[in-house]
């Protein structure tokens, strides 16, 4: 483990993970305009939501830590939310294969937290939080686990 990251180290890797966080939020909310079923429709818009809070709540602890968050997505997650439109072009609109993409999603997001809370000396309200966030995302790609198999 890194210590004695400067604060702009620190900052750059939360507005990284900023960055992340609102793709997984758009990525939900593509992957609910692209099922069929209500209840899946359903948890793809209330995850979406959660990560909406979660940027929310990034954006803050990057001002309390007196930096500038950025109002951006990735070009990867650019990528990944057309992938996901023309698969589901091409599949009929399968809700597996959705369901499969937000997995593979929140699979990437528990690196990117895992990266910043190994690699990074962060204070402790940044750690709680991040730790915070990383639980419920596992929990979320656990039921994108479980729900892959049964869709």
């Amino acid at each position: 483990m890194e210590v004695g990251n400067t604060n702009s180290e620190i900052l750059d890797r939360l507005n990284t993970l900023l960055t992340r966080t609102r793709d997984g939020e758009r990525g939900y909310q593509e992957a609910a305009e692209n099922v069929k079923d209500a209840e899946l429709k359903s948890l793809f818009l209330a995850q979406s939501r959660q990560r909406g809070e979660y940027a929310l709540e990034i954006d803050r602890e990057i001002r309390t830590l007196g930096g500038d968050p950025e109002n951006s997505t990735s070009l990867a997650a650019d990528l990944h939310r057309a992938w996901i439109n023309i698969k589901t072009s091409f599949t009929g609109n399968d809700d597996k294969a959705v369901v499969e993409e937000c997995k593979r999603g929140d699979g990437q997001a528990l690196d990117d937290y895992q990266e910043i809370l190994q690699s990074t000396s962060l204070p402790a309200s940044t750690r709680e939080l991040l730790l915070r966030q990383k639980e419920r995302i596992d929990s979320a790609h656990a039921s994108m686990s479980r729900l892959a198999q049964v869709v």
